[in-house]
């Protein structure tokens, strides 16, 4: 059944070659009544300019179910869909994101979820791994694929692999792979303007985005077909907040 839901964006990842559908960006964020969802297939860079949503944007769009059994995703209706409003102050984000937060990963499972945001206790390290520099001859051949009204656009390698090594809420440890779209982008803005990237990287969640003056939460997302395999799909990391006395929560 075809139902309408208004959707606060908080997870987008990097695109993703695919041969039907051009490209693909897993998208994720929380309905008005609280419930997660994960928006696939979606083209993000092939929707007219006034369609193409960022993170904190609200949408309005009409999904329904598809082939994916995970409970939290749907299949859009991507000419219905909408940006509606843009969240901005971390209160209101707060608002939408902190009620449906877990605690620890382990607690996502034994709820039999697949998507959810998850308590950071400490991020111990940022690691980039070097990977391979150019596409797969398969997917380069894709890329070659174009359609008779659009002209495929030119997406770039990233080409490192990278990783939080990580404590939750309850004191477990994880090593685990980020695909969030901030994370190629911000490389690719790097990559121009610094002529060591990966370290300015590096200091930019480690000293900043995820320090111990702000609360963090991941977006863990897990694989459809390994689905205890679960990666940072985003990151929600707000300045501590102070009590009426001033010391921080």
């Amino acid at each position: 059944m075809t139902t309408s839901e208004r959707i606060i964006v908080t997870v987008r990842t990097y695109p993703v070659i695919s041969q039907k559908y051009m490209e693909t960006v897993c998208t994720g964020g929380i309905t008005d009544q609280g419930e997660w969802r994960r928006l696939f297939p979606v083209p993000l860079r092939y929707l007219e300019p006034e369609r193409q949503y960022n993170t904190f944007d609200v949408v309005e769009v009409k999904v329904q179910p598809g082939k994916d059994t995970r409970p939290e995703s749907r299949t859009p209706t991507i000419a219905s869909l909408r940006v509606v409003a843009h969240v901005s102050s971390w209160t209101q984000r707060r608002d939408w994101i902190e009620k449906t937060s877990f605690l620890s990963l382990d607690e996502v499972t034994a709820a039999g979820r697949s998507l959810a945001p998850v308590r950071v206790r400490e991020v111990l390290e940022f690691i980039a791994e070097p990977g391979a520099a150019q596409w797969t001859a398969s997917q380069t051949e894709k890329l070659k694929q174009g359609d008779l009204f659009v002209e495929r656009k030119a997406l770039e390698k990233i080409p490192f692999d990278f990783r939080f090594r990580w404590i939750d809420g309850a004191g477990k440890e994880y090593n685990s792979h980020v695909i969030a779209w901030e994370f190629g982008e911000t490389w690719r803005q790097y990559r121009l303007k610094y002529p060591d990237p990966v370290t300015v990287m590096r200091d930019k969640w480690m000293n900043d985005l995820c320090s111990s003056h702000r609360d963090v939460l991941f977006f863990m997302g897990n694989n459809n077909r390994f689905r205890d395999q679960f990666y940072v799909c985003g990151i929600f990391g707000p300045p501590k907040q102070k009590e009426s006395d001033g010391t921080l929560w």
